[in-house]
Protein backbone atom coordinates (compact mmCIF):
# COMPACT_ATOMS: atom_id res chain seq x y z
CA UNK A 1 0.00 0.00 0.00
CA UNK A 2 1.64 3.28 -1.22
CA UNK A 3 1.64 6.54 0.29
CA UNK A 4 -1.49 9.10 -0.70
CA UNK A 5 -0.85 12.90 -1.14
CA UNK A 6 -3.01 15.53 -0.64
CA UNK A 7 -3.25 19.26 -2.15
CA UNK A 8 -6.42 19.90 -0.32
CA UNK A 9 -7.77 18.52 3.08
CA UNK A 10 -9.25 14.54 2.92
CA UNK A 11 -11.94 15.18 5.43
CA UNK A 12 -15.13 16.03 3.60
CA UNK A 13 -16.84 18.87 4.00
CA UNK A 14 -20.03 17.62 5.84
CA UNK A 15 -17.02 15.67 8.43
CA UNK A 16 -15.37 18.99 8.94
CA UNK A 17 -18.92 21.02 9.56
CA UNK A 18 -19.55 18.24 12.01
CA UNK A 19 -16.49 18.37 13.87
CA UNK A 20 -15.77 22.33 13.68
CA UNK A 21 -18.92 22.98 15.76
CA UNK A 22 -17.06 23.30 19.25
CA UNK A 23 -14.76 26.21 18.24
CA UNK A 24 -17.06 27.37 16.26
CA UNK A 25 -19.29 28.29 19.39
CA UNK A 26 -16.07 29.69 20.65
CA UNK A 27 -15.53 31.89 18.09
CA UNK A 28 -19.38 33.17 18.48
CA UNK A 29 -18.60 33.51 21.96
CA UNK A 30 -15.69 36.06 21.05
CA UNK A 31 -13.37 33.55 23.04
CA UNK A 32 -9.92 32.89 20.98
CA UNK A 33 -9.20 28.95 20.28
CA UNK A 34 -7.14 27.11 17.61
CA UNK A 35 -8.32 23.95 16.73
CA UNK A 36 -5.35 21.34 17.01
CA UNK A 37 -4.37 17.71 16.88
CA UNK A 38 -5.73 15.25 13.89
CA UNK A 39 -8.35 17.90 13.02
CA UNK A 40 -5.51 20.43 12.74
CA UNK A 41 -3.56 18.02 10.66
CA UNK A 42 -6.03 17.06 8.07
CA UNK A 43 -8.27 19.93 7.54
CA UNK A 44 -5.23 22.66 7.35
CA UNK A 45 -2.45 20.62 6.41
CA UNK A 46 -3.94 17.75 4.59
CA UNK A 47 -2.61 14.95 6.23
CA UNK A 48 -4.70 11.66 5.49
CA UNK A 49 -5.42 10.87 9.06
CA UNK A 50 -7.84 9.47 11.55
CA UNK A 51 -9.50 12.24 13.35
CA UNK A 52 -9.34 10.87 17.01
CA UNK A 53 -11.11 13.32 19.97
CA UNK A 54 -11.55 16.89 19.24
CA UNK A 55 -8.83 18.76 20.80
CA UNK A 56 -8.67 22.76 21.44
CA UNK A 57 -6.35 25.19 22.37
CA UNK A 58 -7.54 28.52 24.76
CA UNK A 59 -5.97 30.83 26.44
CA UNK A 60 -5.22 30.26 30.18
CA UNK A 61 -8.00 32.45 31.80
CA UNK A 62 -10.52 31.24 29.54
CA UNK A 63 -10.14 27.49 29.75
CA UNK A 64 -13.49 27.29 31.92
CA UNK A 65 -15.09 30.36 29.97
CA UNK A 66 -14.74 27.83 26.78
CA UNK A 67 -16.50 24.92 28.53
CA UNK A 68 -19.14 27.14 29.43
CA UNK A 69 -20.04 27.65 26.14
CA UNK A 70 -19.82 24.52 24.47
CA UNK A 71 -21.77 23.04 27.32
CA UNK A 72 -24.25 25.40 26.94
CA UNK A 73 -25.09 25.22 23.41
CA UNK A 74 -23.97 21.59 22.26
CA UNK A 75 -24.62 18.46 23.82
CA UNK A 76 -21.04 17.44 25.75
CA UNK A 77 -20.88 18.21 29.98
CA UNK A 78 -17.71 17.80 31.73
CA UNK A 79 -16.34 14.40 32.80
CA UNK A 80 -13.22 12.60 33.83
CA UNK A 81 -11.24 10.51 31.26
CA UNK A 82 -9.92 6.94 31.54
CA UNK A 83 -9.61 6.15 27.84
CA UNK A 84 -6.52 3.89 27.90
CA UNK A 85 -4.94 5.18 24.94
CA UNK A 86 -3.76 8.55 26.97
CA UNK A 87 -2.52 6.50 29.57
CA UNK A 88 1.50 5.74 30.22
CA UNK A 89 3.08 2.51 29.85
CA UNK A 90 3.00 0.18 33.21
CA UNK A 91 6.79 -0.68 32.13
CA UNK A 92 7.51 2.80 32.63
CA UNK A 93 5.16 4.16 34.81
CA UNK A 94 3.50 1.89 37.47
CA UNK A 95 0.84 4.11 38.19
CA UNK A 96 -0.21 4.31 34.59
CA UNK A 97 -0.99 8.17 34.60
CA UNK A 98 -3.21 10.41 32.06
CA UNK A 99 -0.88 12.28 29.70
CA UNK A 100 -2.94 15.46 30.46
CA UNK A 101 -3.84 17.17 34.06
CA UNK A 102 -7.88 16.65 33.93
CA UNK A 103 -9.29 19.02 35.80
CA UNK A 104 -6.73 21.24 35.37
CA UNK A 105 -4.81 23.04 32.76
CA UNK A 106 -6.81 20.57 30.44
CA UNK A 107 -10.72 19.80 30.88
CA UNK A 108 -12.34 16.91 29.16
CA UNK A 109 -15.97 16.54 27.64
CA UNK A 110 -18.00 14.02 27.02
CA UNK A 111 -21.31 13.99 24.11
CA UNK A 112 -24.64 12.99 26.10
CA UNK A 113 -24.81 10.39 23.34
CA UNK A 114 -21.66 9.51 22.27
CA UNK A 115 -22.92 6.65 19.55
CA UNK A 116 -25.21 9.03 18.12
CA UNK A 117 -22.53 11.84 17.86
CA UNK A 118 -19.75 9.37 16.43
CA UNK A 119 -22.98 7.89 13.47
CA UNK A 120 -23.20 12.27 12.85
CA UNK A 121 -18.98 12.62 12.41
CA UNK A 122 -19.09 14.71 15.47
CA UNK A 123 -16.30 14.34 17.89
CA UNK A 124 -17.66 12.26 20.95
CA UNK A 125 -14.64 12.96 23.10
CA UNK A 126 -13.12 17.04 23.47
CA UNK A 127 -10.05 17.79 24.98
CA UNK A 128 -10.04 21.67 26.01
CA UNK A 129 -6.40 23.00 26.65
CA UNK A 130 -5.38 25.94 27.89
CA UNK A 131 -3.16 27.08 25.17
CA UNK A 132 0.35 26.85 27.82
CA UNK A 133 0.09 23.02 27.89
CA UNK A 134 0.99 22.85 24.38
CA UNK A 135 3.59 26.54 24.56
CA UNK A 136 0.88 28.19 22.05
CA UNK A 137 0.13 31.20 21.80
CA UNK A 138 -3.44 31.69 21.11
CA UNK A 139 -3.45 35.72 20.54
CA UNK A 140 -0.36 35.56 18.46
CA UNK A 141 -2.05 36.13 14.68
CA UNK A 142 1.35 35.49 12.88
CA UNK A 143 1.32 31.82 14.19
CA UNK A 144 -2.47 30.82 13.20
CA UNK A 145 -4.00 30.48 9.73
CA UNK A 146 -7.64 29.83 8.77
CA UNK A 147 -9.31 26.98 6.42
CA UNK A 148 -8.54 27.40 2.95
CA UNK A 149 -12.23 25.69 2.45
CA UNK A 150 -14.83 26.31 4.92
CA UNK A 151 -17.76 23.81 5.43
CA UNK A 152 -19.51 26.77 6.32
CA UNK A 153 -20.08 30.43 6.97
CA UNK A 154 -19.95 30.78 10.56
CA UNK A 155 -16.79 28.43 10.41
CA UNK A 156 -14.65 30.49 8.57
CA UNK A 157 -12.63 32.87 10.98
CA UNK A 158 -12.02 29.11 13.26
CA UNK A 159 -8.03 29.47 13.15
CA UNK A 160 -5.36 26.45 12.99
CA UNK A 161 -1.97 26.67 13.74
CA UNK A 162 0.88 27.47 10.89
CA UNK A 163 2.86 24.79 9.85
CA UNK A 164 5.83 26.36 11.81
CA UNK A 165 3.98 27.03 14.91
CA UNK A 166 2.77 23.70 14.75
CA UNK A 167 6.19 22.50 14.35
CA UNK A 168 7.34 24.54 17.46
CA UNK A 169 4.65 23.48 19.53
CA UNK A 170 4.86 19.86 19.44
CA UNK A 171 8.44 20.35 19.69
CA UNK A 172 8.72 22.16 22.89
CA UNK A 173 5.87 20.20 24.24
CA UNK A 174 8.34 17.11 23.87
CA UNK A 175 10.93 18.70 25.69
CA UNK A 176 8.91 20.06 27.81
CA UNK A 177 5.16 18.12 28.72
CA UNK A 178 2.08 18.96 30.41
CA UNK A 179 3.08 16.58 33.40
CA UNK A 180 5.92 17.39 35.64
CA UNK A 181 7.77 13.78 33.98
CA UNK A 182 8.23 12.03 31.13
CA UNK A 183 4.99 10.50 29.70
CA UNK A 184 6.34 7.90 26.88
CA UNK A 185 2.63 7.47 25.11
CA UNK A 186 2.30 10.88 25.01
CA UNK A 187 5.76 11.50 23.74
CA UNK A 188 4.88 8.56 21.29
CA UNK A 189 1.70 10.42 19.86
CA UNK A 190 3.87 13.80 19.91
CA UNK A 191 6.11 12.25 17.44
CA UNK A 192 3.52 10.40 15.41
CA UNK A 193 1.98 13.76 14.67
CA UNK A 194 5.45 15.36 14.00
CA UNK A 195 6.26 12.25 11.40
CA UNK A 196 3.06 13.46 9.94
CA UNK A 197 3.75 16.63 9.21
CA UNK A 198 7.18 15.90 7.95
CA UNK A 199 5.99 12.94 6.14
CA UNK A 200 3.06 15.00 4.09
CA UNK A 201 3.74 18.81 3.85
CA UNK A 202 6.96 19.12 3.00
CA UNK A 203 7.08 17.43 -0.46
CA UNK A 204 5.02 15.41 -2.75
CA UNK A 205 7.10 12.11 -2.16
CA UNK A 206 7.64 12.45 1.27
CA UNK A 207 11.42 13.27 1.72
CA UNK A 208 13.23 16.04 3.26
CA UNK A 209 16.61 15.40 1.55
CA UNK A 210 17.86 15.81 -2.24
CA UNK A 211 18.13 12.39 -3.39
CA UNK A 212 21.36 13.47 -5.10
CA UNK A 213 22.71 14.12 -1.87
CA UNK A 214 24.12 11.39 -1.47
CA UNK A 215 25.18 10.87 2.47
CA UNK A 216 25.31 14.17 3.04
CA UNK A 217 22.19 15.13 3.48
CA UNK A 218 21.33 18.45 1.70
CA UNK A 219 17.79 19.58 2.71
CA UNK A 220 15.70 19.97 0.08
CA UNK A 221 14.60 23.92 -0.31
CA UNK A 222 11.02 23.37 1.38
CA UNK A 223 12.89 22.30 4.51
CA UNK A 224 15.19 25.52 4.61
CA UNK A 225 11.45 27.44 4.32
CA UNK A 226 10.11 25.84 7.27
CA UNK A 227 13.46 26.36 9.18
CA UNK A 228 13.28 30.04 8.85
CA UNK A 229 10.07 30.62 10.41
CA UNK A 230 10.23 28.28 13.23
CA UNK A 231 11.64 29.66 16.56
CA UNK A 232 15.34 29.36 16.83
CA UNK A 233 15.14 27.42 20.09
CA UNK A 234 13.08 24.29 18.47
CA UNK A 235 15.41 24.69 15.46
CA UNK A 236 18.17 22.49 16.24
CA UNK A 237 15.60 19.68 17.12
CA UNK A 238 13.89 20.10 14.14
CA UNK A 239 17.11 20.26 11.97
CA UNK A 240 18.06 16.62 13.81
CA UNK A 241 14.89 15.44 12.25
CA UNK A 242 14.68 16.56 9.19
CA UNK A 243 18.09 14.88 8.58
CA UNK A 244 17.10 11.67 10.56
CA UNK A 245 20.07 12.37 12.91
CA UNK A 246 18.65 10.59 16.76
CA UNK A 247 17.67 13.50 18.79
CA UNK A 248 19.85 14.03 22.41
CA UNK A 249 18.15 13.08 25.36
CA UNK A 250 15.24 15.27 26.26
CA UNK A 251 17.23 16.67 29.14
CA UNK A 252 20.16 17.74 26.75
CA UNK A 253 17.36 18.81 24.42
CA UNK A 254 16.09 21.28 27.26
CA UNK A 255 19.96 22.20 28.29
CA UNK A 256 20.72 23.16 24.56
CA UNK A 257 17.10 25.23 24.03
CA UNK A 258 17.44 27.19 27.19
CA UNK A 259 20.75 28.12 25.59
CA UNK A 260 19.69 28.90 22.67
CA UNK A 261 16.83 31.44 24.20
CA UNK A 262 19.33 32.85 26.05
CA UNK A 263 21.36 33.74 22.87
CA UNK A 264 18.63 35.16 21.44
CA UNK A 265 17.47 37.50 24.22
CA UNK A 266 20.75 38.68 24.39
CA UNK A 267 21.45 39.53 20.84
CA UNK A 268 17.95 40.89 20.93
CA UNK A 269 18.88 42.99 24.09
CA UNK A 270 15.44 41.00 25.91
CA UNK A 271 15.57 40.14 29.21
CA UNK A 272 16.63 36.38 29.69
CA UNK A 273 13.70 34.31 31.17
CA UNK A 274 14.46 32.20 34.09
CA UNK A 275 15.09 28.29 32.80
CA UNK A 276 12.02 26.02 32.90
CA UNK A 277 12.04 23.04 35.23
CA UNK A 278 13.19 19.74 33.43
CA UNK A 279 11.06 16.65 33.55
CA UNK A 280 11.28 13.69 35.54
CA UNK A 281 11.75 9.74 34.37
CA UNK A 282 9.66 7.71 36.71
CA UNK A 283 11.54 4.91 35.57
CA UNK A 284 14.61 6.17 36.06
CA UNK A 285 13.36 7.44 39.60
CA UNK A 286 11.71 4.70 40.48
CA UNK A 287 15.35 2.50 39.69
CA UNK A 288 17.33 5.18 42.30
CA UNK A 289 18.63 6.39 38.55
CA UNK A 290 20.50 9.95 38.46
CA UNK A 291 19.60 12.00 35.41
CA UNK A 292 22.91 13.01 33.65
CA UNK A 293 22.31 16.19 31.68
CA UNK A 294 24.54 17.62 29.93
CA UNK A 295 24.58 19.97 26.66
CA UNK A 296 25.12 18.17 23.10
CA UNK A 297 28.61 18.62 22.43
CA UNK A 298 27.39 20.21 18.36
CA UNK A 299 24.03 22.00 17.88
CA UNK A 300 23.32 22.17 14.26
CA UNK A 301 22.34 26.13 13.09
CA UNK A 302 21.08 26.75 10.19
CA UNK A 303 23.64 29.73 8.06
CA UNK A 304 23.75 31.29 5.03
CA UNK A 305 26.58 31.64 2.98
CA UNK A 306 27.72 34.73 0.98
CA UNK A 307 26.60 33.50 -2.36
CA UNK A 308 22.72 33.11 -0.46
CA UNK A 309 23.16 29.13 -0.19
CA UNK A 310 21.60 28.02 2.83
CA UNK A 311 23.60 24.91 4.74
CA UNK A 312 23.29 23.38 8.08
CA UNK A 313 26.47 24.04 10.18
CA UNK A 314 27.30 22.40 13.08
CA UNK A 315 29.34 24.18 15.89
CA UNK A 316 29.05 24.07 20.15
CA UNK A 317 26.70 26.37 21.83
CA UNK A 318 28.21 29.66 23.20
CA UNK A 319 27.96 29.19 26.51
CA UNK A 320 29.50 25.72 26.46
CA UNK A 321 32.43 25.92 24.06
CA UNK A 322 34.91 25.69 26.28
CA UNK A 323 33.45 22.51 27.52
CA UNK A 324 32.60 20.97 24.29
CA UNK A 325 36.30 21.56 23.09
CA UNK A 326 37.66 19.43 25.84
CA UNK A 327 35.49 16.47 25.13
CA UNK A 328 36.02 16.97 21.46
CA UNK A 329 40.07 16.79 21.79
Amino acid sequence: MGLHFFDKSPSWPSEQLARLGPPTVLLQAGIPCVVWAEDALSIVHSVPTVLFDTQLLVSDDNLYQATEAICSKLPYALANDDERAWKDLRLFNKYRPHAFDIGGPTLFLRHHNPEWARKNEMADRIFLHAASVFHFDVNDPSRTCLNPEPPSEESRDVRFPTLAAFYDALIATQVYPPRPFIHRMFEQRLECWISYLTQYTLSDKGICTEPSSGPDKVLIPACFDLLEKVKPETRPYLIRHLITVTPPEIWDAAVEMEAIREEECERLGLPVPPPRPLPYSPYLRARGVEMLVSPPPLTPYLVRHLNGKRAIQWRPLAKYASIARTILR
